[in-house]
C-alpha cells in the first residue's frame, strides 16, 4: 500500500510518487488563468492559498484539493468543468495508487451510506465500535484492529463538506450491542448527528416489505456531479472500492430507491426519539458468551403499528 502525505493546497492526500495526472490538470488551470489575464498574485488573495502552492498546482506538482479547485472554478467561470476535471484525476490517481477509502473520503463532497444491520462506523461512538470489535474478534485486543479503514467520527458540532446522508433499517436501532447503556449512548449520539446541518438520517421502518438493500451495507462517495465511487465495507480488511462506472451508477440508483423507501428525516428523528426511550428494556446483547431465549430475541423486532402510524 502506497504511503500518503498531507499536501498544502487542500485536505487531500496523494502518494509521494507516480503522479502522472496532475500535470495535465495543472496545465489546464494555468491556461484558463492566462486566457482571462488574471495575475497569479490576484488569484492568491481570492483563493486564500500561497503563491508557491498555486505555482506547484499549475506545474502539476500538487493536488489543489476540492476547496481550492472549487474557488478556481468559480473565479474562471468554468461552471463546474474544472471541478469535474479535478475529480476525474483525483479518483484515477488514488485508484492506481491503491488508496483505501479512508484516504479518499476527505475530499468527497457528499458521502451516502446504507446500513441494514448496525450503525456504520463513522456514525459510531467509541464504545459502540469497541463493542463490535470485541464481538467480531474476541481474541484480538481493540488496539490491534488496524486492518479495517476507520473514518473520523462525525461530530454534531461539525460542518460539511463532506455532507452525509445515512439510510438504515430500523432493526439496526433495536439491536442491542453489548449492553443497553452502550446502545442508548450510541442512539443518543446518532440523534445529535441527525440534527446537525450537514447530516441527514432516514430510517426504513421494520414493517416495510422486501426492499433491494437486504444484501448488505454500501456507501457512495461523490467528488463532483459526474464523478463518484462506491464502497462496500467488510468485517476484515480494507473493504472494496467500486470503480466501474456502470456499477457505481447502480449503487447510486439503489441508494435513491432505499431513501425513497425510508421515512422522511423529521419522521425518522421522531422514531429515533421513541427508540431511545425504549432502550431501558432488557434486550439480547451482541457480545461473546451472552445468550438469550428465542422469545427475548424476537421481542425487540415486533412491529408496533401505532408507533409506525405516528412516525408516518
Amino acid at each position: 500500500m502506497a504511503r500518503t502525505q498531507q499536501i498544502h493546497a487542500g485536505e487531500g492526500t496523494h502518494p509521494p510518487t507516480t503522479r502522472p495526472d496532475w500535470p495535465r490538470l495543472g496545465s489546464r488551470i494555468r491556461t484558463a488563468r492566462e486566457k482571462l489575464a488574471i495575475p497569479l498574485a490576484d488569484l492568491v488573495s481570492r483563493a486564500h492559498v500561497g503563491e508557491f502552492t498555486l505555482r506547484q498546482v499549475e506545474a502539476g506538482e500538487e493536488d489543489p484539493g476540492l476547496r481550492v479547485i472549487e474557488i478556481l472554478d468559480s473565479e474562471f467561470g468554468a461552471e463546474g468543468v474544472l471541478v469535474d476535471a479535478w475529480a476525474q484525476v483525483y479518483i484515477s490517481h488514488h485508484v492506481r495508487a491503491g488508496s483505501r477509502v479512508d484516504q479518499l473520503h476527505r475530499e468527497a463532497g457528499q458521502i451516502r451510506a446504507f446500513a441494514p444491520l448496525v450503525i456504520p462506523e463513522h456514525f459510531q461512538t467509541e464504545s459502540y465500535t469497541r463493542a463490535l470489535d470485541r464481538a467480531e474478534r474476541p481474541l484480538e485486543p481493540n488496539y490491534l484492529v488496524r486492518d479495517r479503514p476507520r473514518l473520523p467520527r462525525l461530530m454534531a458540532g461539525g460542518s460539511g463538506p463532506p455532507f452525509h446522508c445515512l439510510v438504515l433499517d430500523e432493526a439496526a436501532l433495536h439491536r442491542t450491542v453489548e449492553s443497553a447503556e452502550t446502545t442508548r449512548d450510541q442512539l443518543a449520539h446518532l440523534r445529535r448527528l441527525a440534527r446537525a446541518s450537514y447530516i441527514t438520517v432516514h430510517v426504513i421502518p421494520s414493517g416495510t416489505p422486501h426492499h433491494p438493500g437486504l444484501r448488505g451495507a454500501f456507501w457512495t462517495l461523490s467528488f463532483s456531479p459526474r464523478h463518484a465511487l462506491a464502497y462496500t465495507p467488510h468485517p476484515r480488511g480494507p473493504g472494496h472500492l467500486v470503480t466501474d462506472a456502470t456499477h457505481i451508477k447502480g449503487y447510486v440508483d439503489l441508494f435513491a430507491t432505499l431513501q425513497g423507501a425510508a421515512l422522511p428525516a423529521d419522521a425518522s428523528l421522531r422514531l429515533l426519539d421513541r427508540t431511545i426511550d425504549q432502550t431501558a428494556q432488557t434486550r439480547p446483547a451482541i457480545t461473546t458468551g451472552n445468550t438469550a431465549t428465542t422469545a427475548d430475541a424476537a421481542a425487540p423486532y415486533a412491529f408496533d403499528t401505532a408507533a409506525r402510524a405516528a412516525a408516518d
